[in-house]
């Protein structure tokens, strides 16, 4: 169909036609291929179909602008010059001048141009000679790769087929040099998105898997064997049947759901943001069932897609290096056992029928990988095996004492766990091995605080293990360093890795049903009861730790030792402690900080005093306030306090204020009040264990507002309230620590806002932004307010968990001032999009709240914060 009998057009293809007439097309033309989507049409007709509308445009405009007899050439380049546009991708063209009008090209060129625009085309042009582009393509590969994709379009055609003789037939490049520059150019790409696809809001073109993967390979087969397409590759033998099929089909299917964003978006969109997710998944015939949302199953089938051309990426470039860099290269072969070989510096089966004699040799290449850190890799041909050999990995396998063996061995590998863990995910071998771990492989969370898959984040976890115990990375965390090297065994850890997770998308407590498959892991493996039990311990716990760090009062020796008591014993915290710091950093690239740190290692010392009974963990919150006066008071006199005055200051400070600070706070806070004559309030700011943290101690005189005031100011300046605590003094004087992040922290900006409201708390106000995130709008919760009471301390404990916004804490505060609460500790957890905040408060007269004022307080914070 031309694009004249869109819609109600119906014209002449010799006529002329407006600007106007030609905007109508096009936009005819979008909603015609929407509709023709929308009912089924397959996708590569209609992108095709797009290129062609947009040809005849092209062409029509051209005949009304330049003459015959100009020598000048238009061209179609990059994707559109294959012929493949999607709906509002760039159009990329190439205007190809004779050297006789090189200097002075013809004024109606600038016209075409101009009119293009002014019709809605998203034009990306060159304008350049034959010797030119020749000299160009040979100084930049990413012109040359163009070049390789040119196609005529309209002009003088001569001048195309010279251009074409020039740069394709005598190619600008040598082909192994452009096979390595386009290798590296992938490398690179795929270090920016971390090495994986399985990000949260993967990019469909630029994501390793995504469609650049597929163009790398044709771009590569079309320099050296001369096919442009997937076709032509399985013509020339490089590609089997069933793979010719499962890339298509990956290609069709990146393209349905890249043809459908760009629709969804009205533009040129390639990330596919979490906004757009849910709405594709409906659009794309997804539907919610009991267990998964239909956003999660369409991205599961969406990270599966790119897994398969990741797959294909990888083995058709391994072909191409044995054909391009090692076709003139001395075979060398060097014999690793009975059953494989390193030929070049790749593993590979001595012959095809290895796995079908040996099914063990299946786990066996993983092994010998491992052993033999020199070998770069599985040769193609044997990758291509593996695959063919998969069903062999059936329930009999799993049983076969050797393959339990094999796959114990790779775990207890010194070296090499975190790459092979990855080569058997990427291969299929480790979700066929372990089914558990099969549904899990593109296992999507829907929410703003899981970055990757469930796969992808239990490998990285596993890698973040594995560094604990290299050497070249223990200054990156010490703490975790010297408790593995104490381990008595590392695979307990990495098996509990493993399954920490393995459980996520079943529906009920994944922590609760893991355990059940961890347990028959330890079995059918032959762990040790006392082995098996740690496990197991681990699997049901691995968030009890972060859960106590993040939301308990630390300074509170019932904490620490109810969680003691939980633990039980100093191995099993030492593996839950490293299980926690690897699981935090696996899960997104911004969760973990100073602040988490700090919390994890203050438990962590904390429980471990508690288990081994040793004389520095008080028992009491009086015994614990007392020893912290005392040492802080040594650490002051130290440093040439006079204890005179030290403790006349503190003769106004409760026991409270002693057992909630640490005695480096203690020191701080001191030294700057014993030093402070300026106005008040004291405000007084320091670097807090990173960069991106920093720690408040505010001092101002006692009186309602006063939270609200400071969280309002710090939220103003763009800052994160991760913890508070609040004392009042006898004399009346509000002592505020707060620990605050955020990615600019101007001290003298923060000091100039606290004054500011600090000034005025009668007229404080929530800081209310003008734009709220889009991503956060998508998660909107009513919030779940929960209450307990502490009668020993006279306190009460609110839970908050509800989805996160700018102006949260500041709109809690102003709801604590019309409630007459006060608040005296807080700790702000911030799970991606939801928050789970615990709050200490009383009444104004130091009381725990009565079930009157609980009610009226959870009714106001639901109201306030459901808008």
């Amino acid at each position: 169909m031309s694009i004249w009998e869109v819609g109600n057009l119906v014209i002449s293809p010799d006529a002329e036609v407006s600007g106007a007439l030609c905007r109508q097309a096009l936009k005819q033309s979008q909603d015609y291929l929407k509709q023709q989507f929308d009912q089924g049409v397959p996708v590569d007709e209609l992108v095709y179909q797009r290129a062609t509308f947009v040809d005849e445009i092209l062409q029509q405009m051209w005949q009304q602008h330049i003459d015959d007899t100009t020598p000048v050439t238009l061209v179609a380049v990059g994707g559109y010059g294959r012929g493949e546009l999607h709906p509002y991708s760039d159009i990329d063209l190439l205007i190809l001048l004779d050297e006789s009008v090189s200097e002075s090209p013809p004024p109606s060129l600038s016209d075409f141009l101009t009119q293009l625009w002014d019709i809605g085309l998203e034009i990306g042009h060159s304008v350049r000679t034959i010797q030119e582009c020749r000299q160009q393509a040979e100084a930049d590969i990413t012109i040359a790769t163009n070049l390789l994709e040119a196609r005529f379009l309209c002009g003088v055609e001569s001048l195309f087929e010279s251009l074409q003789q020039l740069t394709v037939t005598n190619k600008t490049w040598d082909t192994k040099r452009f096979f390595e520059l386009k290798r590296e150019e992938q490398q690179q790409r795929h270090q920016k998105y971390n090495d994986t696809t399985n990000h949260l809001e993967p990019n469909i073109k630029e994501s390793p898997g995504g469609l650049r993967d597929i163009q790398v390979v044709n771009w590569v087969a079309q320099q050296h064997f001369d096919v442009k397409n997937l076709e032509g590759l399985r013509q020339k033998g490089f590609l089997a049947n069933s793979e010719f099929e499962t890339l298509q089909k990956a290609q069709d299917f990146l393209w349905t759901v890249r043809f459908a964003l760009h629709h969804q978006a009205g533009r040129k969109q390639e990330k596919l943001m979490i906004d757009h997710q849910r709405e594709l998944a409906k659009q794309l015939g997804y539907e919610d069932n009991a267990n998964r949302m239909a956003v999660e199953q369409f991205m599961k089938d969406y990270y599966r897609c790119a897994r398969s051309v990741g797959q294909m990426n990888s083995l058709l470039l391994q072909l191409f290096e044995e054909t391009i860099i090692q076709a003139d290269e001395t075979r060398q072969v060097n014999i690793i056992n009975r059953r494989f070989q390193a030929h070049n510096g790749y593993l590979e089966t001595i012959n095809p029928g290895i796995f079908a004699y040996y099914p063990y040799a299946l786990l066996e290449v993983f092994l010998i990988l491992e052993q033999h850190p020199e070998i770069k890799g599985v040769r193609a041909s044997t990758i291509r095996q593996i695959h063919a050999h998969l069903h062999l990995i059936d329930d009999k396998f799993r049983r076969d004492l050797r393959n339990r063996t094999l796959f114990m061995e790779i775990i207890r590998q010194p070296k090499g766990i975190t790459h092979e863990f990855r080569r058997m995910n990427e291969l299929d071998v480790l979700g066929a091995y372990l089914p558990e771990f099969g549904r899990i492989v593109g296992q999507m969370q829907h929410d703003l605080f899981h970055a990757y898959t469930v796969d992808e984040h239990t490998l990285f976890l596993v890698r973040n293990l594995r560094r604990f115990s290299c050497e070249e990375y223990n200054s990156e965390f010490p703490l975790c360093s010297e408790i593995f090297y104490q381990l008595p065994k590392p695979e307990i850890l990495y098996i509990a890795g493993i399954y920490h997770d393995i459980a996520k998308g079943r529906g009920g407590d994944h922590s609760v049903l893991g355990v059940a498959d961890a347990k028959a892991f330890c079995e059918r493996h032959s762990l040790s009861q006392y082995d098996t039990d740690i496990v197991c311990f681990l699997v049901r716990q691995h968030l009890a730790m972060s859960a106590t760090a993040q939301k308990s009062d630390l300074e509170d020796p019932d904490v620490i030792k109810k969680f003691a008591d939980q633990v039980k014993t100093t191995e099993r915290l030492n593996y839950l402690y490293l299980l926690t710091v690897a699981d935090i950093r696996a899960t997104n690239d911004n969760l973990w900080n100073g602040w988490r740190d700090s919390l994890l290692k203050q438990l962590y010392h904390s429980t471990r005093q508690w288990i081994e009974h040793t004389e520095a963990q008080a028992k009491s919150t009086r015994e614990k306030s007392y020893k912290k006066y005392q040492e802080a008071m040594h650490v002051l006199m130290a440093n040439g306090r006079q204890q005179q005055d030290i403790s006349q200051l503190w003769q106004a400070y409760d026991l409270e204020y002693f057992l909630r600070h640490s005695i480096d706070e203690l020191v701080w806070q001191t030294e700057e009040r014993l030093d402070h004559a300026g106005e008040d309030p004291l405000i007084a700011l320091r670097a807090h264990n990173d960069q991106q943290t920093l720690e408040l101690f505010i001092v101002t005189s006692d009186r309602p507002g006063i939270f609200a005031a400071i969280t309002s100011s710090l939220e103003q300046c763009q800052l994160n309230v991760l913890d508070a605590k609040i004392n009042v003094t006898s004399e009346l004087d509000a002592l505020n620590t707060f620990i605050v992040n955020g990615e600019t922290l101007e001290s003298g900006e923060i000091i100039k806002a606290l004054r500011k409201q600090l000034a005025n708390t009668d007229a404080v106000k929530p800081y209310c932004p003008l734009i709220t995130p889009r991503t956060m709008k998508l998660f909107k919760t009513q919030p779940n307010i929960e209450f307990e009471t502490n009668p020993q301390q006279n306190h009460t404990v609110m839970s908050l968990y509800t989805h996160d916004r700018p102006g949260l804490v500041s709109a809690v505060a102003q709801v604590f001032l019309a409630c007459e609460v006060q608040l005296i500790n807080a700790k702000i957890n911030t799970l991606g999009d939801q928050v789970e905040d615990v709050f200490f408060i009383t009444t104004y007269d130091d009381g725990a709240l009565s079930e009157e004022q609980e009610e009226e307080l959870k009714e106001r914070l639901t109201e306030s914060l459901s808008h």
